[in-house]
């Protein structure tokens, strides 16, 4: 049995460390099929394991890629599951509330590696991954001020709804899983064109990534049931506590004498150090032991006021001299804290105005600003011009045409600087009841039309020497219908070209 587990050890480490390396992904694919093949441990598994996925392995294996097997350091399962170890009983308390499978805990390992502090160059954050639009729609909420794609609890909750409506959609784990890592659209999208009824039907059609995400981590989650059969020592090493007025890292620390630095680890969500100034509810994480500490204490220490900003939509015959009047403060001022160079202001645009705010004591030392240049509500993004701004740039930044931009917000010609401009692009944000994401869900699943696929398509890359007789002699197909798939006009081919070759799926 020790020796099955290390053979296979082995293989998902090669896997792991090759998904986070630009290498050739061809290779994962045939490690995690050789394993899988290989062990009755996993075989096992998949006969009674709690996600039942059935298991279809590719046809051959790429043996020459087995001089990989050996080349990858085979501890680096054991890192990972060190770094996840305290987040582990609340991500399965969370998916068990919610009656996922417990093998999905697990699925940090494959996203993030488990750190928590994660982010992809695609810009996808957190123990989960989640892309920015994708988080918004499960109610997590991303501003200058906080990023709970990186609060355990939030981002976990998060995540169980998401993969429930994934499994919703589907009805298929494997399907779920792989649209988890592409995005449902796209795997809707292939099981409409090519057929299938499951992720093995549709794998050659996937993106290498996805393509290898699925086995990579059914692979993965054997070998970590095997780590942890007598090794189940996770606790949870930290407290949590939830505050609905603004504070500070800083006082937090004053008054526990906590180091600042392990408050902020603790606390990576709060983008400033502080929760946001607002009449939210936030996550505040602390070292094991001090929850109830702060809470006690939290109770006897009174709010203070501090001078803030806030914005104001500039009305029809408003000057700068009625707005300062209106708001108690001076000219000079409204114009340092709005870079204006003049006392012009324009109907319809909005400049910043003095307010105050109430928060818990050390909560800042300068001007609390809590004006955003973007929002995000149910119809769409408002987003505020910014000098220099030009509808092209704009346009660019939220992938959207210079006509509708003028179409939306009415332009003519020009835009100002402070004028805010309504980009309607789908948004979901944290106020969007479950109730509308089950009907996004149940109209989702009208779209998938699950077939078994009566063709199988290959991509084929010519290669030096190719020419359509060989191509054709290799796949049993005849050359008229290669030039009829791929609208060919002669017999000439190129090296490098990509063609399209469909065969008729034998059923067995």
């Amino acid at each position: 049995m020790m020796k099955k587990i290390k053979y296979l050890v082995f293989s998902i480490f090669f896997i792991l460390n090759t998904a986070f390396a630009d290498e050739d992904l061809n290779n994962i694919s045939f490690l995690v099929k050789f394993a899988v093949e290989n062990s009755p441990v996993v075989q096992n598994f998949y006969s009674k394991g709690k996600l039942n996925i059935h298991l279809t392995l590719p046809e051959k294996l790429e043996t020459k890629n087995r001089i990989y097997l050996l080349k990858r350091n085979k501890y680096a399962i054991e890192k990972y599951l060190d770094r996840g170890r305290e987040y582990i009983p609340i991500i399965k308390s969370i998916f068990n509330k919610h009656g996922l499978p417990d093998d999905l805990v697990f699925l940090p390992i494959i996203e993030s590696h488990f750190n928590i502090k994660a982010k992809s160059p695609a810009g996808a954050a957190g123990l989960w991954q989640f892309m920015p639009q994708t988080a918004r729609m499960y109610g997590l909420k991303i501003n200058k001020w906080i990023d709970e794609r990186y609060d355990l609890i939030k981002s976990t909750e998060a995540a169980a709804y998401y993969l429930k409506d994934l499994y919703s959609i589907f009805n298929d784990w494997g399907l779920a899983l792989a649209s988890y890592n592409s995005g449902e659209g796209n795997i809707i999208r292939k099981i409409n064109k090519y057929g299938g009824i499951n992720f093995w039907d549709i794998r050659n059609y996937l993106s290498p990534e996805t393509r290898n995400y699925v086995p990579s981590f059914l692979a993965t989650l054997t070998v970590v049931k095997e780590i942890l059969k007598n090794n189940e020592n996770q606790k949870i090493n930290f407290d949590v506590i939830q505050v609905d007025k603004p504070i500070s890292l800083d006082l937090i620390s004053t008054l526990l004498k906590v180091p600042y630095s392990k408050l902020k680890d603790l606390n990576p969500h709060l983008l400033k150090g502080k929760t946001p100034p607002d009449d939210g509810v936030y996550n505040i994480y602390l070292p094991k032991g001090y929850g109830n500490t702060l809470k006690v204490v939290l109770e006897d220490i009174q709010l203070d006021k501090y001078k803030a900003l806030k914005e104001y939509k500039v009305k029809r015959g408003d000057t700068l001299g009625k707005i300062a009047k209106k708001f108690k403060t001076t000219i000079s001022y409204l114009k340092k804290i709005n870079h204006l160079k003049n006392d012009y202001v324009i109907a319809n645009t909005y400049i910043k105005v003095p307010t105050t705010i109430e928060a818990y004591p050390l909560y800042s030392y300068s001007v609390v600003d809590t004006t955003e240049d973007i929002q995000y509500t149910e119809k769409g993004i408002i987003y505020k011009v910014k000098r220099g701004d030009t509808l092209g740039k704009i346009a660019r930044k939220f992938r959207v045409s210079v006509s509708s931009l003028k179409k939306w917000n009415h332009i003519k010609s020009y835009i100002l600087p402070n004028q805010k401009i309504v980009i309607y692009k789908k948004v979901f944000n944290k106020n969007l009841q479950r109730k509308a994401m089950l009907h996004r869900v149940s109209y989702l699943k009208k779209k998938v039309k699950k077939r078994k696929p009566k063709f199988k398509y290959i991509f084929y890359k010519v290669k030096k020497g190719d020419s359509l007789g060989k191509i054709a002699k290799k796949f049993k197909v005849r050359i008229s219908d290669i030039k009829k798939w791929n609208k060919l006009s002669s017999n000439i081919i190129r090296v490098n070209e990509r063609l399209t070759i469909i065969k008729r799926v034998i059923e067995r």
